[in-house]
C-alpha cells in the first residue's frame, strides 16, 4: 500500500472575516491536516488556546452537499484528543506582540489515521469540499493564516468512514432535556460539550447526569456523571493540560518565607475540562458499538444543572455505499 500527502493550501491569508472553499483530492481520504497560524495581538498578553481555537468558527467536509464533518476548531481539538491519544501541541506560546503561533489538527475520517478499511472513499472531482469558516482577528489573536495538506491512501477500497456533526442545545430550564440521536448508523461515540463545569466552589455542571435510551428503554448508560464521563475522555490520552492556565506564587515582600502548603503550582481547568465522552468503540472492543439501525426513537436525556449551551457529538461509522 501506498499513501500519498499532499498541499492543497499553501500559506492562505484571508482578507476578510468569512467562508472559503476548496476541492479535496479524489483518491480515497485518511484524514486532512488543517495548520492555523497566528501572531498574538498584545505585548504581555499571548493568545490562549481558546482564542486560536477560536478563529475556526466552522470546518466542514461535504460530499455532494451533504455534510460528512461539521463542527468548530474547539470540537475538532477535542476529537483530536480522543482520537489521537494525546493533546495537539502549539508552538511558540510566549508573550511577545506578533509572536507567531502555530496549531495542526486533523480532520479524520477514521478512528486510526490510515487505516486502509476505515477512511474517505473515492469521489469525483468537484464532489468533495472542504469549508472552513474563519475570524481573522479576535481578543488575543490576529494575522491569521492556515495551510491545509491532505493524506490520500492509493489503490485501496475501504469499507467504512466517520461521520461527525454537531447537535447544539440549550436548556430552557434546569432538568431533563431530551435529545434526539441520529438513527440508521453504528455509534462509535458521544462527544458532549457543556458550557458549566464544576470549577472553583462550585458543582454545577450544564449537562450534570446523562442516560441513553433506546426506543425509550435505558441501555448502555442507565445514568452517568458529568465528572466520570470526563474521566473517562481523559483517561483515552496522555495526561491533559499542557497549556491550560496555571498559577504560579510569588512573593514580592523585602522577607519572604516559603510555605509549603502554597508554594505548589496550581491549575483551574485543562484544556478539555468542558468535554466528556460516551464510549462504545474508541479504543475498547468493537463488540461494543452501538447499531442505531431500525429504531423508532433514539435519544439522551440530560439533567440539566443550569440553562446554558451545551453541544452533543455522535461519531457515526457509515458503510461506504449504503
Amino acid at each position: 500500500m501506498k499513501f500519498l500527502r499532499s498541499v492543497l493550501v499553501q500559506d492562505e491569508i484571508p482578507a476578510t472575516d468569512g467562508t472559503y472553499d476548496y476541492d479535496l483530492p479524489v483518491n480515497p481520504l485518511s484524514h486532512v491536516v488543517l495548520t492555523l497560524k497566528a501572531l498574538n495581538a498584545g505585548v504581555n498578553t499571548k493568545a490562549t488556546l481558546a482564542q486560536l481555537l477560536g478563529a475556526l468558527e466552522l470546518v466542514e467536509v461535504t460530499y455532494r452537499g451533504s455534510a460528512i464533518v461539521s463542527l468548530n476548531g474547539a470540537d475538532l481539538y477535542a476529537l483530536n484528543c480522543i482520537l489521537l491519544g494525546h493533546e495537539p501541541w502549539q508552538e511558540n506560546v510566549i508573550n511577545l506582540d506578533n509572536a507567531v503561533r502555530h496549531l495542526s489538527l486533523v480532520i479524520p475520517f477514521g478512528r486510526a489515521l490510515f487505516n486502509p478499511k476505515e477512511c474517505l472513499f473515492e469521489t469525483r472531482k468537484g464532489e468533495l469540499k472542504l469549508k472552513i469558516q474563519i475570524d481573522i482577528a479576535d481578543t488575543g489573536y490576529d494575522g491569521v493564516i492556515f495551510q491545509i495538506e491532505t493524506v490520500e491512501l492509493l489503490d485501496i477500497k475501504p469499507v467504512q468512514y466517520l461521520k461527525i456533526q454537531t447537535l447544539a442545545k440549550t436548556p430552557t430550564a434546569v432538568g431533563d432535556l431530551d435529545i434526539d440521536l441520529p438513527i440508521g448508523n453504528i455509534i462509535a461515540g458521544l462527544l458532549l460539550w457543556g458550557t458549566t463545569i464544576p470549577t472553583g466552589a462550585s458543582w454545577i455542571a450544564t449537562i450534570d447526569k446523562v442516560k441513553l435510551l433506546l426506543n425509550n428503554k435505558e441501555e448502555y448508560y442507565s445514568q452517568a456523571n458529568w465528572e466520570s464521563l470526563h474521566g473517562d475522555l481523559i483517561a483515552l490520552l496522555d495526561p491533559a493540560g499542557n497549556w491550560g492556565e496555571k498559577f504560579h506564587m510569588e512573593n514580592l515582600a523585602a522577607a519572604y518565607a516559603q510555605n509549603a502548603d502554597t508554594a505548589t503550582e496550581e491549575q483551574d481547568d485543562s484544556d478539555i475540562s468542558n468535554y466528556a465522552l460516551m464510549n462504545f468503540g474508541i479504543k475498547i472492543p468493537e463488540d461494543f458499538l452501538l447499531d442505531s439501525k431500525g429504531l423508532s426513537r433514539f435519544h439522551l436525556r440530560i439533567a440539566a444543572g443550569d440553562t446554558n449551551p451545551l453541544r452533543i457529538l455522535p461519531i457515526e461509522l457509515l458503510k461506504v455505499g449504503a
